[in-house]
């Protein structure tokens, strides 16, 4: 099952790409959430390659979290493979220069269950579908506000 949305963000393609492959951001806010992550071979700087291993508790239970930097092309392109429990996650952004100041963020999450309580769970995403998206829109855009706030004050304006 695959999740698409997108996001311009007022700011240059290279401090938007910056921001969002900054991954202890994404760590801390996974561990604000009640998940446990921790790197494997403590990498300091993103590369392909690099992973992540841990727990976080989904519909109550607590399931195994790995997750992989599968490709990484300096501001064009960030892939991430990761599992939980049985579900199989593929998280694709994509960066484009609209202009040299508009950066379009591009987000597919495709989704695929190789359990039956996977399954389960991604017949229930689907039945709520619109909320899934709006959710992961809302993440997105959370996320480029944050950068052109950055890219304003770095600008001084």
């Amino acid at each position: 099952m695959k999740f698409k949305v997108s996001e311009d963000v007022d700011a240059p393609r290279a401090l938007v790409w910056a921001r969002l492959t900054d991954f202890s951001g994404f760590e801390q806010d996974a561990r604000g959430r009640g998940a446990t992550v921790t790197r494997v071979a403590n990498w300091t700087s993103p590369a392909e390659g690099v992973e992540w291993r841990g727990e976080v508790t989904v519909r109550g239970k607590l399931r195994p979290v790995s997750a992989k930097v599968t490709r990484l092309v300096a501001e064009e392109t960030c892939v991430i493979e990761s599992r939980i429990g049985g579900m199989e996650c593929l998280y694709e952004m994509t960066f484009v220069a609209l202009t040299p100041e508009v950066t379009r963020v591009a987000l597919v999450l495709d989704l695929s269950a190789q359990t039956l309580t996977a399954r389960l769970i991604l017949q229930t995403m689907k039945l709520a579908r619109g909320r899934v998206v709006q959710r992961l829109q809302g993440m997105i855009a959370r996320q480029g506000n944050a950068v052109e706030a950055a890219y304003r004050k770095q600008k001084g304006t």
